[in-house]
């Protein structure tokens, strides 16, 4: 399988994990692509404002679905579940589940290194910016929702393990 294909084969199981398939492709390459690898290629499109714009969608729908679960939680508890939901870890956490730091394009100065956590976690936040763009609120909100379910799933068993607890 030469590169190109392998590639493909990649995007198609990260749509699969989303839930969702790109109209637009270029859309989730821009999702894809660390300014790095911009500056050296000359590109202008790069995963910064999809970044901006997944940040502002994923605090949204998080906002909204722990406001309509949780009533009996005042504004600053409610506050502290979300950051826990959407903290760098937990969207690092996902993009590793998603396979998303294999995905990433980087400049060659940080190839041999790898996404880093924190790229990681920024590319997280661009793929759901480029849902939006792509399918409107509607297709965003089920793909948040998705990553959401399964953070849940993870914050609580982290919260059963009494040994997670008392560290």
């Amino acid at each position: 399988m030469n590169n190109a294909a392998k590639n493909e084969a990649l995007l198609s199981q990260l749509e699969k994990k989303l839930g969702y398939k790109f109209t637009d492709k270029a859309l989730l390459d821009e999702a894809l692509t660390h300014s790095s690898y911009a500056n050296e290629s000359g590109s202008s499109r790069f995963n910064e404002r999809l970044e901006f714009l997944g940040d502002a969608v994923l605090e949204l729908v998080s906002s909204e679905k722990l406001y309509g679960e949780h009533a009996d939680l005042d504004e600053g508890r409610l506050t502290r579940l979300r950051s826990k939901l959407v903290c760098r870890e937990s969207l690092a956490e996902w993009a590793r589940f998603a396979k998303l730091p294999g995905l990433i394009r980087l400049g060659k100065s940080l190839v041999k290194s790898g996404a880093t956590e924190s790229m990681s976690a920024d590319a997280a936040e661009a793929v759901f910016g480029a849902v939006f763009l792509d399918g409107g609120y509607a297709s965003a909100k089920d793909t948040v929702l998705r990553f959401l379910e399964r953070q849940e799933k993870n914050i609580s068993s982290e919260e059963a393990d009494p040994k997670t607890r008392l560290q």
